[in-house]
């Protein structure tokens, strides 16, 4: 019987000005400074370390050895910003980008590393190990 006990607390509700912001009606509320938004992963400076991997606790970051890069599942981030505290090369930054709600679930922000950049990188990697190996096979 907790009817009786809610009808005041709704019929409140009902006449109260709302108490959240009226996005996208008016302009957002600034943000702190210290805001975590999503990440940001600049691929060109990642050297495969896979610290980040190790320490996110969400699962993020899938590390792929053939190319010694990380992809990352940005849906399933917590935005705890601890793979931006252990990167040792910058690659991983906590953006301010707050607006992430999205009608695409296959957008960049699911998987900021495209297939394409993945293949380019795996043609590096290739022609990177057969380089090594003609070096090799040189210096016997």
């Amino acid at each position: 019987m907790r009817a009786p006990i809610l009808v005041p607390t709704v019929l409140r509700n009902l006449i109260k000005k709302p108490a959240t912001n009226l996005f996208p009606e008016t302009e957002p509320i600034p943000i702190p400074e210290d805001f975590r938004g999503v990440i940001a992963y600049n691929v060109d400076k990642c050297v495969g370390c896979r610290m980040c991997v190790n320490v996110c606790p969400a699962g993020v970051f899938v590390y792929l050895s053939d190319i010694k890069k990380v992809a990352l599942w940005t849906a399933r981030c917590v935005y705890c910003g601890q793979c931006v505290d252990v990167c040792p090369t910058g690659a991983l930054q906590l953006s301010r980008d707050f607006l992430l709600a999205n009608y695409d679930n296959r957008d960049g922000r699911f998987v900021p590393l495209k297939r394409e950049k993945v293949e380019e990188l795996r043609k590096k990697a290739e022609e990177a190990k057969k380089a090594e190996k003609i070096k090799k096979k040189d210096s016997e």
